[in-house]
């Protein structure tokens, strides 16, 4: 995930894939990595500052819904959900000790570009080999806490983000706190069992060799 993703090499499982995502950030156009397994279900094939209108519930009713102006207490709401839902796919992976359907369509929820999903299913696959021996005993969930708000509109932000793995992973590397994520809206075709709680995916996460901060995604 944090495997992405900011996902595995101190906690390998969530930052081991974090490290992947470094090296192909520089390719988004890079396709899918092909099938991860014998149990690894198919991947497939694979986003200004102004706010437009929003749709969905109000905020009252809906703590995802998309507000007229996205700041970033909202971003930050947003990002808990993802990385509860990601620390939900870790958790079915570590009990099952394989990529079962339920975690393909787990990542595929939360995942809008099929680059980053396939880096969450190879880092769970060496995790896997690895007998998960970074992890916790009983995980819990990555925190994602956003440094700084760079581009929002209605359907794609960019943000800096803080990561901490310590409620996931043994010994989790600071060096791989800085990273950056980029959230699409979410395409609900892709998540018709609702384990995605927000209306938005990734479309980027991680950060580039350089460490640098990464073009802005949403610029496209």
């Amino acid at each position: 995930m944090l495997h992405a993703v900011a996902r595995r090499a101190a906690i390998r499982a969530v930052l081991a894939a974090a490290l992947l995502t470094a090296l192909v950030a520089c390719s988004p156009s890079s396709a899918d990595r092909g099938n991860a397994a014998a149990n690894t279900v198919r991947t497939e094939p694979s986003a200004n500052p102004t706010i437009a209108t929003a749709p969905l519930a109000t905020t009252t009713t809906n703590p995802y819904a998309v507000p007229a102006a996205i700041d970033v207490a909202y971003v930050n709401r947003v990002l808990a959900g993802l990385d509860a839902a990601n620390g939900d796919t870790t958790r079915l992976v570590i009990r099952t000790r394989t990529i079962t359907q339920e975690a393909y369509d787990r990542l595929k929820a939360i995942y809008a570009d099929p680059t980053f999903m396939q880096i969450n299913i190879d880092g769970y696959e060496r995790d896997i080999r690895d007998n998960f021996r970074s992890y916790k005993s009983s995980p819990g969930d990555l925190k994602s806490t956003v440094s700084r708000l760079i581009s929002a509109r209605s359907d794609c932000v960019f943000v800096q983000v803080s990561r901490d793995y310590t409620s996931a992973g043994i010994n989790p590397l600071a060096e791989l706190q800085t990273q950056w994520v980029a959230l699409t809206l979410l395409d609900r075709t892709r998540d018709p069992k609702g384990y995605n709680p927000t209306p938005w995916a990734f479309k980027y996460d991680g950060f580039p060799p350089n460490r640098n901060q990464p073009a802005d995604p949403c610029a496209s």
